[in-house]
């Protein structure tokens, strides 16, 4: 230990010297005390130009690695070409810290040498090679960032994502549409695609027809955060997933979409598929406010399946315009004979819209809101009772 104290105090008195002590601080790098290595790393570091390759050649020792690489970074201009000539070194760890280094400077001189070494032989030059071309973001980094997507180190298809992410650049939409695919990337690539904005609508268009659902949601979720009018039709189709976390996603997607897809998805509600139909409703009800003045206009449609639509999401909406439209809607005996064999339906949900719809008409409503008195389901039961109740009161109140 003494030794060692006598080797660092020793190196303090050299580094004051300077020019002249070059070679035995090169010389202390060599030291086997760490100590002692260490404290020549940081003399040399202050020394410049002329501490350049025996800083290279601290990268191979594991105690001085980040040290030096992080001296040739501040030492600059002089040490760029030294350390591209490093990365040729047939020491992967001396790669690796040339690349960190350079990664600090922006010399054009570094960017094909860094492309090149995407392709090294170990994962964790390709990562920090992926880091350092990251920092300058360049048109000539697209390409080979792209072919980086494909690595089979998931730590480099990350990073290159994440330099893609910021590069932006609408080259990288099909690429990052094929990374939907990788559960390491799926997460980055959608945010991506999002940021890239509507150049990427149409691709996003055509990928939700993925036979991957991973691929499919994602999508959903992309094109639902961009907003493009041109994704309304494709995602009302996607309703019909036989996926139902796409479908989820297909609705909120068309919630965030808002007003312009509340007229595609009224017209939807006529679909002779009720799973489709239940779907709509659902985004309808999701979009909310946007779709209420639209919703009451669907009351006078000759579809008597649509008005029937309209009149449950109504209510359920809950919006005071739609009072007096649905009042009136409930009136059209073609609606009522609707709302009665929805009470019918296997679904308990749909029985008890039904129910509250059928409260509001009144008289006409009190045989099969009687007939509903016998639901399987309490919550059917119990709403049926209650309407009937309500009837009574108006019926009493008005004296008859």
């Amino acid at each position: 230990m003494k030794e060692a104290a006598d080797g660092l105090r020793a190196l303090r008195a050299l580094v004051e010297i300077r020019e002249p002590v070059v070679e035995p601080l090169i010389n202390a790098l060599k030291d086997e005390d760490a100590y002692v290595r260490k404290g020549a790393l940081r003399a040399l570091r202050k020394i410049g130009k002329p501490a350049v390759e025996p800083l290279i050649l601290a990268l191979k020792d594991e105690d001085l690695r980040d040290g030096a690489a992080e001296a040739l970074g501040k030492i600059g201009e002089p040490a760029v070409e030294p350390l591209i000539n490093a990365l040729k070194d047939e020491d992967p760890n001396v790669r690796k810290g040339a690349l960190r280094a350079l990664g600090e400077r922006g010399d054009k001189r570094a960017v094909e040498p860094f492309i090149l070494a995407l392709k090294d032989e170990d994962a964790v030059v390709r990562y920090e090679a992926v880091m350092a071309l990251g920092n300058k973001r360049g048109d000539r980094a697209v390409e080979p960032f792209i072919l980086a997507l494909k690595d089979e180190d998931p730590n480099v298809r990350k990073g290159a994502l994440r330099a893609l992410r910021e590069i932006g650049d609408e080259r990288t939409v099909e690429p990052l549409i094929h990374a939907l695919k990788d559960e390491d990337l799926r997460d980055g690539a959608t945010e991506a695609l999002r940021k890239i904005g509507k150049p990427a609508v149409e691709p996003l268009i055509l990928a939700l027809k993925d036979e991957d659902p991973n691929v499919r949601w994602s999508v959903a979720w992309a094109l639902g955060k961009i907003g493009d009018e041109r994704a309304v039709e494709p995602l009302i189709n996607a309703l019909q997933d036989e996926d139902v976390y796409v479908l989820g996603v297909a609705v909120r997607a068309l919630r965030k979409i808002g007003e312009q897809a509340v007229e595609p998805l009224i017209l939807a509600l006529k679909d002779e598929d009720p799973n489709v139909r239940w779907s709509v409703a659902w985004a309808l009800r999701e979009i909310g406010e946007p779709a209420v003045d639209p919703l009451i206009h669907a009351l006078d449609d000759v579809d008597a399946v649509l008005r029937y639509e309209a009149v449950t999401i109504l209510g359920e909406i809950g919006d005071e315009r739609a009072v007096e439209p649905l009042i009136h809607a409930l009136e059209d005996e073609r609606a009522v004979k609707l709302l009665i064999n929805a009470l019918k339906d296997e679904d308990a949900y749909l029985r008890g819209v039904a129910v509250l719809a059928l409260s509001k008409i009144g008289k006409p409503a009190v045989e099969p809101l009687t007939q509903a008195l016998n639901d399987e389901y309490i919550g059917v039961r119990q709403s049926a009772k209650e309407a009937l109740k309500r009837i009574k009161e108006i019926k009493d109140a008005e004296g008859g």
